[in-house]
């Protein structure tokens, strides 16, 4: 009785697993890139959102900046005050493109500055793209 393999057959499995490996690493990579890029814009629009209710609530105007490094939330009066400071999503390795840096809302939930803002945010070839209406109100492409 013979036990093992010969050659052919290891050359046979490797060359298979090779194969196999070549078609699953590119789609693996791609997956990563898109949890990535969604859970970034998860958080940046969890984020837009907290704090135009936030000044809805306090009604008082809000300016939010945004930068890859970090998201800034404020509320602006005689002395500004932040209330609201979070990671951006260069954290997650996410490159993280805006139209405009500083947006404000108003007490009454409405953007100053933020018509048509766009917030794009992309990794690999994953991406995914905000946009902020003249009401306040935010849209996922």
């Amino acid at each position: 009785m013979r036990r093992g393999f010969t050659l052919i057959e290891a050359l046979v499995v490797l060359t298979i697993a090779g194969v196999l490996l070549g078609l699953l690493v590119p789609r693996w990579a791609l997956y990563r890139d898109r949890l990535a890029v969604g859970r970034a814009t998860a958080e940046v629009a969890s984020f837009y959102h907290t704090a135009r209710y936030a000044a809805i609530l306090r009604a008082q105007r809000v300016r939010i900046e945004f930068a890859a490094a970090s998201l800034r939330a404020v509320y602006e009066g005689v002395t500004d005050s932040t209330f609201l400071l979070r990671a951006g999503p260069a954290r997650l390795g996410v490159t993280f493109g805006v139209s405009r840096t500083t947006i404000r809302i108003a007490p009454n939930g409405m953007g100053y500055g933020a018509a048509n803002t766009r917030l794009v945010l992309s990794r690999g070839a994953a991406a995914d793209t905000l946009t902020t209406s003249r009401l306040g109100r935010l849209k996922r492409w």
